[in-house]
């Protein structure tokens, strides 16, 4: 156990079963082994004084109540940082922010009023420089925690193009763009009912129809206002296009799809698979990586910008499979299917 822990770890968190016995005696073998002056906090039943003794004899600074999950996770790390004396924006207070902004241009778009441009700008620069200071990983999760559905998965795309945008380098104007193409790319859902957006299996004919004009939708709308730069208007339009030409709502292929548009378009696919749904766990990092690398060989998505995602993301996933596992390729019928619900 203590083997996988960095040797410079501060604190670590247990949820283990302290019924059992031999999972008492891995504990207390790991007390020796654990770095140096590591806080050990332990997850335990609510109520439970027993689980509650076991834990502080094991060395427990702290306990929290099972089941942990990512919102208790996120509720720690923000506990941690404060007693450290962290000043930097928290993840939950600027992921509820941006989706507060998410709030307001729904509405907007409902309303059919302009959307406020400074508002979503603002929220942008702020969701660079969180990433900048607490990491994408803390990101993805603290968003999978506190949110769902359709603003869960616009959060994670804009994180996930945000970080990669800034890793490659690309100039600020393009990150700004970048991150503002991914809170804007699914305006166009507003109106599509939960029953078909949720949906856990696969499309009906119909329904996918109904998916489709999400992206035309969204595009008509934000090209009515003046402020947005032309590229970000055809990420939104045509985020849902492949290399093959398989995509929608247009077809095109190759050369016709632009750069901004290709790096929206695997930041969002990458978004489905991690993020969290009523009716899936989030696929990890690794997996994530082999399906759209996956796509990629079968001429769908640029293979280096899976690469650079896959970058981005080192710290979760040590690399990428080149040849994917057909196992592995088979867990996500819903993403490689003509009629996936992207």
């Amino acid at each position: 156990m203590a083997d996988k822990i960095p040797h410079d770890a501060q604190t670590i968190v247990l949820d283990i079963d302290l019924g059992k016995p031999e999972n008492i005696t891995k504990l207390t073998v790991f007390r020796k082994t654990a770095p140096a002056r590591c806080k050990q906090i332990f997850a335990i039943t609510k109520g439970n004084l027993q689980e509650e003794l076991q834990a502080t004899t094991l060395g427990a600074r702290k306990t929290v109540h099972k089941p942990l999950g990512d919102a208790g996770l996120a509720k720690i790390i923000e506990d941690l940082r404060e007693a450290e004396g962290i000043s930097t924006p928290t993840a939950s207070k600027a992921v509820n922010a941006a989706a507060k902004t998410l709030e307001n241009t729904f509405v907007q778009f409902g309303a059919n009023r302009p959307v406020d441009l400074g508002e979503i700008a603002a929220t942008g620069k702020e969701i660079a420089k969180t990433i900048s200071d607490i990491g994408v990983s803390e990101w993805l999760s603290t968003v999978r925690a506190y949110h769902q559905t359709t603003f869960q998965h616009i959060l994670i795309v804009t994180g996930l193009a945000c970080a990669f945008a800034t890793a490659m380098g690309m100039r600020r104007a393009d990150i700004e763009k970048l991150t503002i193409a991914g809170l804007l790319h699914d305006i166009g859902k507003v109106d599509i009912p939960a029953e078909i957006l949720d949906k856990p299996g696969k499309l009906t004919p119909e329904e996918f129809d109904v998916i489709r004009g999400h992206p035309p939708a969204g595009y008509r709308f934000l090209a009515r206002q003046s402020g947005i730069a032309e590229d970000v208007l055809d990420a939104i339009l045509h985020h849902h296009e492949f290399l093959d030409g398989t995509g929608y709502p247009d077809g095109l292929a190759g050369d016709q799809i632009r750069d901004l548009t290709r790096i929206l378009t695997v930041c969002d696919i990458m978004g489905a698979l991690l993020e969290r749904r009523s009716y899936k766990e989030p696929f990890t990092v690794a997996e994530s990586l082999a399906i759209l690398l996956r796509m990629a060989q079968e001429g769908k998505l640029e293979k280096v910008l899976v690469h650079a995602l896959g970058k981005v993301m080192e710290k979760n996933v040590n690399a990428i499979n080149e040849t994917p596992d057909e196992s592995l390729i088979a867990l996500a019928p819903l993403y490689l299917s003509p009629t996936a619900s992207l």
